[in-house]
């Protein structure tokens, strides 16, 4: 997950939609069809935010993901229906062509011939097995190793055919094991190999500032700060890429996306921020600025996380009221301009098969909110800020120093929650920190108090990574620390079988649990907005994990 960003199908539902868009012609005097400013087999995008490092299994930003799917080969990728589309493979594994058993415990992975590393080196089943081992190295600062934990052994006889062979059914394997939900691509063993070690090099290895793919781009260069810089791979298995050149830009914040767009030194802004739509649509709307401005119905849902080591949030009273003193309709009108599909849990009303209305909700209730503190002891003091017991109800509200939406969230959020007593003060961090995937990091490392943030989800319903009582921080992204047997049980049980009412039942008791202890506040599942150049073409948006599918077929 994406966060996360990160910021989480099987094949059980494909869904995805786009709306509001606008699209205007272009048309340029020397009769080219192309704008004068576009140039030709060059894409020019940003999502603002820098790159802590290039390697996906260090690190699941929003920005490390995208170019993720630029340089590195996966297993499999999922295109705008959320279907699962082969890349490193030749077809999809299922129980109908005998690629996976009938007990789900072996697995075979049929990889493509053609498929070779950067350097010229032959991608294999070595590659894969490699990079399970680079996953289950406890001194790699790693994001995750769910999927990967539950191998027993790969069985690279034929140097094509993985035969995975599984501890126990592993229900997302597909989406896991080296796809773009489980962090880690396909990673060469002949260039890393040397710093898997139990010393830790791989977390400092040169290769993640300029890794050696085996995707349809490579990187030429990385100016921190300024730009990633990518050509076409010519020997990419699917041939070579429409485009000559991608350059993601590394921009200051949204804003000065925005104005680089109107200028023309950018050709995308993407995943924008749903509060500056009005922007975006007025954008597109002007002829004379060659924009489409397209909103993505997506997995990717913002949440307020709670650390339940913190000596006031971990007051259950406290999340409980928090919860009540939450306004969603007015961030999403307010903030995101209808942007957004309000939510309780962490799964899409709109997208998802596990979702289930049969939760303890909580609806905007100041009235309740103060009662829930009244009777917990907290009472309000002479400036507004309840206390009990000499302590005060403050505590530090922190997001990403480069997030507009985050910020913008913040000051309702406080605003809300000053109304029934509570002093929550902002104390923000950058990007690179917030995520750091090791204890130096905000939220894996459990310095903060409450964290505003969003994951990007995956189409399977399984978020065990980052809820289970089994996958704590910095080991794996509960970076709340919420221990609830019950439900992590339930997402145990759901991930051993591929039967979908018994999984729904098992992820209606996860939803439950949450909305009974309140670890995080879930706010919205986003519909995140793309404005781009109507000269470029083949964008085809995803609505799981990184938009930027299929990245080979884009021109301009």
């Amino acid at each position: 997950m994406i966060r996360k960003a990160a910021w989480a199908a099987l094949l059980l539902i494909f869904a995805g939609s786009f709306a509001g868009c606008s699209k205007v012609s272009s048309g340029a005097a020397d009769g080219s069809g192309r704008h004068p400013w576009t140039q030709p087999g060059v894409f020019r995008f940003s999502e603002g935010t820098d790159p802590k490092g290039l390697n996906p299994v260090l690190d699941s930003g929003s920005p490390v993901l995208t170019l993720a799917m630029f340089i590195y080969s996966w297993t499999v990728r999922y295109d705008s229906k959320s279907g699962p589309i082969p890349d490193a493979l030749s077809e999809i594994p299922t129980l109908a062509n005998g690629d996976v058993s009938p007990d789900g415990l072996t697995l075979k992975y049929k990889l493509r011939h053609n498929i070779k590393w950067q350097d010229g080196q032959q991608l294999t089943c070595r590659d894969l097995e490699f990079t399970r081992q680079v996953v289950m190295n406890p001194k790699n600062n790693v994001v995750t190793t769910d999927g990967y934990k539950d191998i027993a052994k790969i069985d690279c006889t034929d140097p094509y055919v993985a035969i995975i062979h599984m501890k126990r059914l592993y229900a997302p394997f597909l989406q896991q094991l080296w796809s773009v939900n489980g962090n880690a691509p396909i990673l060469p063993e002949h260039i890393l190999a040397k710093y898997n070690d139990d010393k830790g090099s791989f977390n400092t290895a040169p290769y993640n500032s300029m890794p050696i793919g085996s995707g349809p781009f490579k990187v030429t260069s990385w100016i921190r700060g300024q730009e990633v810089r990518m050509v076409a791979n010519p020997d990419f298995y699917l041939g070579k890429p429409k485009l000559t050149t991608v350059v993601y830009k590394v921009l200051a914040d949204e804003n000065t996306e925005e104005t680089e767009l109107q200028t023309h030194e950018l050709d995308m802004l993407g995943t924008g921020s749903a509060m500056k739509w009005p922007q975006y649509q007025a954008l597109a709307a002007d002829p004379k600025n060659g924009l489409i401005a397209t909103r993505v119905d997506s997995f990717l849902f913002a949440h307020i996380d709670f650390n339940l080591k913190h000596p006031v949030v971990n007051d259950h009273s406290v999340r409980l009221a928090l919860a009540y003193a939450t306004n969603r309709d007015e961030i999403i009108e307010k903030i995101l301009h209808g942007s957004a599909v309000a939510a309780e849990t962490d799964q899409s009303p709109k997208l998802s098969w596990a979702y289930t209305n049969d939760i303890q909700h909580h609806p905007f209730d100041p009235a309740k909110a103060r009662q829930i503190l009244d009777a917990a002891g907290w009472k309000v003091g002479p400036d507004g800020v309840r206390v009990k017991n000499g302590q005060r109800l403050e505590f530090e509200l922190s997001t990403q120093n480069e997030s507009n939406y985050g910020k913008a969230l913040q000051t309702v959020i406080q605003h809300q929650w000053r109304d029934v007593g509570v002093q929550a003060d902002v104390k923000n961090y950058p990007s690179s920190e917030f995520f750091d995937n090791s204890t130096n990091g905000t939220l894996e490392g459990g310095h903060y108090d409450v964290a505003l943030f969003s994951w990007a989800a995956a189409a399977d319903p399984d978020d065990n990574a980052i809820y289970s009582e089994d996958n704590f921080a910095p080991r794996g992204q509960n970076a709340m620390f919420w221990a609830n047997r019950k439900a992590s049980d339930a997402m145990a049980d759901a991930l051993k079988t591929v039967d979908q009412p018994r999984r729904k039942r098992d992820y209606t008791v996860v939803q439950q649990q949450l909305l009974i202890d309140v670890p995080t506040i879930i706010i919205s599942f986003s519909r995140v907005p793309y404005v781009y150049n109507t000269d470029f073409k083949g964008f085809d948006p995803s609505p799981v994990i990184s938009a930027f599918w299929n990245p080979w077929e884009y021109s301009i």
